[in-house]
């Protein structure tokens, strides 16, 4: 069989190519992304945009004085090459005088099954494994109210272990979301690292939400101006007190093409934007 289509499989050890074999009859075309080809950022370009953040200080001047640091990031299921940004975070982190030992990574699993070590390597790379302590987050124990949103009047309850923390930085990645609209954001923290009571509350209202405006809707692929669900979740990290977000947008490989960095809703808005 000679046609067959290849299409990039975002492995987390690596993109790879997909063989389907089709019928020989069959006349096929792959029609991609906005973007699917657009050339990965050099680590300098990457660098500047963490030192250029929308409606926040520079990390470095945030990180002054702070006391414990987290860096809370996406897991297996998003293809943000955390391994590539993490180090400029920790360059910063660096340069505000704080030193390894009160810093820890957490991932923010939601209700995803657990990462191991081997994972984690993939993930974040294997030397900030081998000097960092990297956490899994745990939706089934260890989480602690931060409030109650106004949107659907969720309570929200947060990974212990961040809550402790004084300084609290995001990566992850802006890809269409089929409830919230656009992955990235808040949803690092609800669902990211928050209980499972408060991750069903959440997600069954949006469900709920959705099914009541069928002939005008606001939750789905793409809504997010006055996505009700993406309030909530923008809300809870709001009260978690996120302060330094940093989003990426992927091209067809998997490689970072664009960083919005900043306060997380301006900084998430402006991929959307762009996404």
């Amino acid at each position: 069989m000679s046609n067959i289509l290849r299409l990039p499989q975002l492995a987390c050890d690596g993109t790879k190519e997909l063989e389907l074999p089709l019928p020989d009859d069959w006349q096929t075309e792959a029609v991609h992304m906005a973007g699917y080809n657009r050339p990965a950022l050099k680590r300098e370009e990457m660098r500047t945009a963490l030192c250029r953040p929308t409606g926040a200080p520079r990390l470095r001047e945030l990180a002054r004085g702070k006391k414990e640091a987290v860096i809370i990031f996406d897991d297996q299921t998003r293809a943000t090459r955390i391994s590539e940004i993490a180090p400029l975070v920790l360059e910063e982190l660096a340069a505000a005088g704080i030193p390894d030992d009160r810093i820890r990574f957490v991932c923010a699993l939601g209700l995803h099954g657990p990462m191991y070590r081997r994972h984690f390597i993939q993930k974040l790379g294997e030397g900030i494994v081998s000097r960092f302590p990297v956490y899994n987050h745990n939706a089934f124990g260890n989480c602690t109210c931060a409030g109650t949103t106004k949107t659907f009047e969720t309570k929200v309850y947060i990974n212990e272990e961040v809550m402790k923390c004084d300084l609290k930085i995001a990566i992850g990645l802006v890809v269409p979301h089929h409830i919230a609209g656009f992955s990235g954001g808040g949803k690092i923290i609800l669902p990211g690292i928050a209980s499972s009571e408060t991750i069903q509350d959440n997600h069954m209202m949006g469900h709920k939400s959705r099914e009541k405006q069928k002939e005008k809707p606001e939750i789905g692929m793409g809504f997010y101006d006055n996505n009700p669900l993406r309030r909530d979740v923008d809300e809870a990290a709001k009260m978690v007190g996120v302060d330094f977000l940093v989003n990426c947008l992927i091209n067809g490989q998997g490689e970072t093409v664009a960083l919005y960095t900043g306060d997380i809703i301006a900084a998430h808005r402006g991929a959307v934007q762009e996404a």
